[in-house]
């Protein structure tokens, strides 16, 4: 019975797939081809419209990795202005993050089921908050390996949004600091990046010495 359900959740969510493939390929658009004035072009300069288009293209940047972050980014800020571009592409990426998790785990929630996938899932389970945070930040595995893998764990959805927000805001801000052209030039800029650095790196500390006492128990 659960072999059954899984393949027919597998089955929709396969299906979705290859509707979204589908209708990029009708629309006729590369990823070569997305810039600020086509967004605008297929908005017909709607600001609803527009919003609603980068956040289906962040969505599909946290599914696909082969529409490039840093691109998306770009085109928010050049879109919105800097900080209103930063902000709606951290905004933009937690949601289209958290959606990817939550589909994950509902369509595949009875997926693990060998012994060495349990382990590994042990192992993240242990460092949930730390694994997200450490990947976002450092994007040693991508956006969507990082979502799909964490959706398969036992991960709590409120550590999985918390670190996503804390890691995409610091890793976007650098991206939107070089897409802009303005990392080496601001000090403005350079003060609020080492505030969130901060503020990341005491979360992290206060989580790690919470673990240490409740191990230690």
């Amino acid at each position: 019975m659960k072999k059954q359900s899984l393949f027919i959740r597998g089955t929709l969510f396969a299906a979705i797939l290859t509707g979204l493939f589908f209708a990029l390929y009708k629309s006729g658009i590369s990823v070569s081809d997305l810039s600020p004035q086509l967004i605008l072009e297929l908005a017909h300069n709607n600001l609803t419209i527009v919003i609603l288009i980068m956040m289906l293209l962040m969505l599909l940047q946290n599914l696909f990795t082969f529409i490039p972050l840093i691109l998306v980014i770009t085109i928010n800020i050049a879109l919105f202005g800097f900080w209103r571009g930063y902000f709606f592409s951290t905004f933009s990426s937690v949601i289209g993050s958290t959606s990817i998790f939550i589909s994950i785990r509902y369509f595949f929630a009875n997926l693990i089921t060998s012994e060495k996938l349990k382990k590994y899932e042990q192992k993240i389970n242990q460092n949930s908050f730390l694994f997200v945070l450490s990947g976002r930040i450092l994007p040693f595995l991508p956006t969507n390996l990082i979502n799909i893998v964490s959706g398969l764990s036992k991960m709590k959805i409120s550590y999985f949004i918390s670190a996503t927000t804390i890691g995409n805001m610091i890793y976007g801000l650098v991206l939107a600091s070089i897409s802009f052209g303005i990392i080496s030039v601001s000090q403005q800029y350079r003060q609020l990046f080492y505030v969130i650095i901060a503020i990341a790196a005491i979360i992290v500390a206060v989580r790690f010495i919470k673990k240490q006492r409740t191990s230690s128990i």
